[in-house]
């Protein structure tokens, strides 16, 4: 079968195809759990450099690791539920709903249900100081 390209214009709109982004199995980052997988949907490695767009899936039990942006971050919370580890306390959500992050705030993504907790973050790069 031939394979698609990765990039292609529609009308002056490029439409990436999220098959040449995954790596199912994690083979990419071996710090990913069993049914764990994200990949970035948008940014450096696409061309565009003023923020980024992640898919995350995370199986039940799973976390991110801790993590800091200096720019602003927000995630769209797409399925299942979870804990948003930030400021020294927990903050439960569930879908559908937006996590708002501060810049430069250390935080972490926790599943604590029963299915996959689907996210697609953004973030920006550092504010300007």
């Amino acid at each position: 079968m031939p394979s698609r390209p990765a990039l292609r214009t529609l009308a002056g709109m490029y439409v990436i195809h999220h098959a040449h982004l995954m790596d199912p199995a994690g083979r990419s980052d071996p710090a990913l759990r069993a049914g764990e997988q994200r990949f970035c949907a948008i940014g450096p490695a696409c061309g565009v450099n003023a923020f980024q767009v992640w898919m995350h899936t995370l199986p039940p039990g799973a976390q991110t690791p801790v993590q800091r942006h200096g720019g602003a971050f927000a995630a769209l919370v797409l399925a299942g539920c979870g804990k948003l580890l930030i400021n020294g306390g927990p903050l439960r959500f569930q879908s559908p709903c937006t996590l708002v992050v501060p810049p430069q705030a250390d935080f972490q993504l926790i599943n604590n249900g029963a299915v996959p907790l689907r996210v697609v973050s953004v973030f920006t790069p550092s504010l300007p100081g």
